[in-house]
């Protein structure tokens, strides 16, 4: 009996191992799995700022935000809102479902660079494919910026067969020139760093066909940012004047917040880098670092969004650093075990572990690591993915309170609060209006409203002797002040 079972076992790992197909599915397995964890734990609350804030607000009232979105590389949020809307399937379980079954194909894309790229055995694309998804960079990226999941995981796919240009028939050259214009309008940033890897590619491979790909995605990628031109506009005006401070983006803060996301894989990395022959790979590389440095020239602002292009660059880094850790392992400079299964699982495990704090532990754990910089880091992004714009426990309190809301103010009435709670008042406010600023002291100040109610017990110290506040509502993690101003 214990000999069938060993056969069982190492017929079981031959087939994983050898089985090209089955060894796609089990790392499009891991993928999911990994992804869908989060959002099992922490139901019935969304995870992802964007969620909150962006999506599932716009969902419910797609037809009022329009107008303001339009105009946004609004191609995602639309195929969301069609999907919802044609299968009658609530926007919540569309949004989950869909980040989940991308996170997914990214890990598949993934394997396909490992296997035709690179030209590695299953074991290895596996290890890769499973290495790549449980960055820090990646899971960050999947837990609210989910346009720019679904940019990259199509951006990876078109330069995957960009690569083979000019051994593509005609039919694939439209798949491609299909796949480009998917991405830019999916997502501004990552549209950018499609559209100049395409370019530079086009000039170090001389290739017309692929010149011509590099144009007409330009050309739209172009026509959207025309569209988009008021946006870019006051990013510009910004980056010029430099006029307004953000403290956010302190130098010291995007220092660390470069050295937490890639100091691990640098080595490594550069050892990939410097071996393989990826060119394709190597230019968005290369594009995306000198985005995670524009704050040496604009700094203290967020014009150019340098925290983004941090992220971005690590995750292509972390593609380059899995396959240095491959050479190392298949030239015996790595050798902890005689089996090579054992080595990969070594140098993997530590890495699945982050990855695994990072999406599942509560807010306060002390497992996620990255706590010890949150002082820096922490504008940039969650410290788990078990959060939306707030904390799951200050969720379950803002839900109560809204309730009480609802149920004991008058209808018309007005809240002002921060603006993190946008989304949620949105979503479970009803006949109220909620009035959200970076600073409530200055519509305190202004003196515009006469009668409203205060949502945030730390803003009540601030300068309140034009109104005479009372106490409504209160819990665990929110106050209500009933404000009305003195004559």
């Amino acid at each position: 009996m214990r000999y069938m079972n060993k056969v069982s076992i190492l017929q079981a790992k031959n087939t994983i191992v050898n089985n090209k197909n089955f060894s796609y599915l089990v790392v499009f397995s891991i993928a999911v799995i990994l992804r869908l964890i989060p959002e099992i734990l922490a139901y019935p609350y969304p995870i992802g700022y964007d969620v909150i804030n962006y999506y599932l607000p716009i969902l419910k009232n797609f037809e009022d935000h329009w107008p303001a979105i339009s105009n946004q590389f609004p191609l995602y949020i639309s195929l969301l809102h069609t999907t919802s809307s044609v299968l009658h399937v609530d926007p919540r379980i569309v949004v989950s479902s869909s980040i989940v079954l991308i996170f997914g194909l990214f890990s598949v894309v993934i394997f396909s660079i490992s296997r035709n790229l690179l030209h590695l055995n299953n074991l290895q694309c596996m290890f890769m494919s499973v290495f790549v998804i449980f960055q820090v960079s990646v899971l960050r990226t999947s837990w609210d910026l989910h346009k720019d999941m679904v940019a990259l995981t199509i951006t990876f796919f078109c330069l995957l067969w960009v690569s083979r240009i000019p051994n593509l028939s005609k039919k694939m050259m439209a798949v491609i020139v299909t796949l480009s214009i998917f991405s830019v309008l999916a997502d501004r940033m990552i549209g950018l760093l499609l559209s100049l890897s395409l370019i530079v590619s086009s000039f170090v491979k001389r290739d017309k066909a692929l010149a011509l790909i590099a144009i007409f995605t330009t050309i739209v990628y172009s026509v959207l940012l025309a569209a988009n031109f008021e946006n870019i506009s006051s990013n510009i005006e910004l980056a010029v004047n430099n006029d307004r401070i953000d403290e956010f983006y302190r130098p010291v803060n995007l220092i660390v917040l470069f050295l937490v996301m890639n100091v691990i894989l640098l080595p490594t990395g550069l050892v990939g880098l410097l071996k393989s022959k990826i060119s394709i790979f190597k230019i968005p590389f290369f594009i995306s670092l000198i985005g995670s440095f524009t704050w040496v020239l604009v700094p203290y602002t967020s014009a150019f969004l340098p925290d983004r292009w941090i992220t971005i660059f690590s995750i292509f880094l972390s593609l380059f650093s899995a396959y240095g850790f491959v050479l190392l392992i298949e030239n015996k400079r790595i050798v902890i075990s005689h089996k090579k299964l054992n080595n990969y699982l070594v140098i993997l495990i530590p890495f699945v572990f982050l990855g695994t704090a990072f999406a599942m532990s509560p807010n306060n754990s002390y497992l996620n690591v990255y706590g010890a910089f949150h002082t820096y880091i922490s504008h940039y992004g969650p410290l788990t993915m078990q959060y939306n714009s707030i904390s799951l426990p200050e969720s379950e309190s803002l839900l109560s309170l809204i309730e009480w809301i609802n149920n004991n103010t008058s209808p018309g009435s007005i809240i002002m609060g921060s603006k993190h709670l946008r989304g949620w008042m949105e979503l479970e406010l009803q006949n109220r209006t909620f009035l959200f600023s970076d600073n409530i002291t200055d519509i305190l100040n202004s003196n515009k409203y006469s009668e409203f109610y205060l949502l945030d017990s730390n803003l009540v110290t601030h300068q309140l002797q034009n109104y005479a506040s009372t106490l409504s509502y209160n819990n665990t993690d929110f106050s209500l002040y009933h404000l009305k101003r003195i004559e």
